[in-house]
């Protein structure tokens, strides 16, 4: 966290710097402070290369690490998980009798035209 700390403070700097050398030029205005920041980028990306990378890497580390590590659930996303559990085995409960209850009735339905001698 250091490194990005010092990456943006060094950002700034530039930006700041080149704000006072813009500044006898163009005064204290919108145009400076635009010509200030994109000069500042433009600076900063060819200097600061490697800082850059360093802090790509300490937060490409860092979410790594927080990827491995388990989440943990509050009280109410487990609570609210359980409800969803619960309802999602309710429905297939729900699912599972009613399939029963067709292939029920279709059996039923061709027991009644095969021994009646009738059909449907």
């Amino acid at each position: 966290m250091r490194t990005f700390w010092l990456y943006t403070l060094a950002r700034l700097g530039i930006i700041v710097g080149v704000g006072l050398i813009l500044f006898p030029f163009l005064g204290l205005n919108l145009l400076m402070a635009v010509a200030a920041i994109v000069i500042g980028a433009l600076l900063s990306y060819l200097f600061l290369g490697n800082m850059r990378a360093r802090v790509a890497t300490d937060i490409e580390a860092r979410l790594a690490a927080r990827a491995s590590k388990p989440k943990r659930k509050s009280a109410d996303e487990a609570a609210e998980d359980q409800i969803v559990d619960d309802r999602l085995t309710e429905e297939e409960r729900l699912t599972e009798e009613e399939h029963a209850a067709d292939e029920k009735r279709t059996a039923d339905e061709e027991n009644i035209s095969d021994g009646n001698g009738r059909e449907k």
